[in-house]
């Protein structure tokens, strides 16, 4: 059988590469379909694919279409990257709801800021659902998309389609704690329950032998600590990861009271608990005068993402 993978929204700069090296990695050798109605994200896409192939010297076969239902006939995986105006329409889901007193660390999941996102996201993934079940029947159907648990509940519930939502924070979180618990990634086991961006680990263990009494006795001397508001301006996305983990005073607060931890961090889990800890009407975000997460600073990675992959590719 002949393998083709469609992917949607090709020129998203936070999943395309990634996925490109993971397929060159495996040596799979199908057919990959980038698509994006936007034609220069998908020449950029194309550009960088067939460059990463080129040097890598995979038989991995590439082609591109700004229409979907060219690409999905014969598709054995369809994964959706896209998100509904962009970085630009993410940056307003945040900025709006500041004049009005609410901060968002993130504003893509729950929130005034998910709440637009999904206003704009599911009716368009609703669509490409509808083609999927049509044009491409038996093909598996992944979801990267934010809200992710929002989308595609929304798929099921319109279309039937069998959906899945993948994201890296769980794993992330769980490679991240290994290395705070020393322990190696490849003895560490947990179970995690919840829905995207609020995920609970109820166990976590090395080789069998439970970690989550250590673990708790880690949330309990934290949660003691009581970390001053006007810290929480020091904690910086994009430093040191493990670092940044042990600086997460809500997660920690949240690991002592229910004794299950929260994933994927501070950023995601507090959108879900926006007046559980400031103890005033202004969500955490903003303490004392102090954004806790740089926003406009994830906004400009992002874009230095895509100008870097744009001059890769062309």
């Amino acid at each position: 059988m002949n393998e083709k993978v469609v992917l949607i929204g090709a020129g998203s700069a936070a999943f395309t590469r990634g996925l490109l090296a993971d397929m060159i990695r495996s040596e799979w050798r199908g057919e990959l379909a980038l698509v994006d109605i936007d034609d220069e994200a998908g020449r950029v896409a194309e550009g960088l694919a067939r460059k990463m192939v080129a040097a890598a010297g995979s038989s991995l076969k590439v082609s591109r279409a700004m229409d979907r239902h060219r690409a999905l006939p014969g598709a054995t995986v369809v994964i959706c990257t896209i998100a509904v105006g962009g970085r630009r329409a993410w940056e307003q889901d945040v900025i709006i709801p500041r004049r009005y007193g609410i901060y968002q660390p993130v504003g893509d999941t729950v929130m005034p800021g998910g709440s637009s996102r999904a206003l704009r996201m599911i009716p368009a993934m609703v669509a490409i659902a509808r083609d999927v079940v049509e044009l491409a029947p038996q093909a598996l159907f992944i979801n990267y998309g934010n809200p992710m648990s929002a989308v595609c509940r929304a798929i099921r519930k319109a279309t039937g389609a069998d959906v899945i939502g993948l994201c890296h924070g769980v794993p992330d979180a769980a490679r991240n704690l290994a290395r705070l618990l020393d322990t190696p990634l490849d003895a560490f086991q947990y179970t995690a329950v919840g829905i995207n961006h609020l995920t609970w680990f109820t166990g976590v263990a090395s080789d069998g032998k439970d970690l989550m009494p250590r673990l708790r006795a880690m949330a309990r001397d934290k949660a003691a600590a009581d970390l001053p508001p006007e810290a929480f301006g020091l904690l910086k996305w994009g430093g040191d990861a493990v670092t940044m983990l042990q600086e997460q005073p809500f997660t920690w607060r949240l690991t002592d009271l229910f004794g299950a931890y929260p994933v994927p961090g501070d950023r995601h889990v507090t959108e879900f608990f926006g007046r559980m800890f400031s103890g005033r009407s202004a969500y955490f975000g903003k303490t004392l005068g102090q954004d806790a997460y740089t926003f406009e600073g994830v906004i400009a990675a992002g874009d230095r993402a895509y100008a870097t992959m744009k001059e890769m590719a062309l």
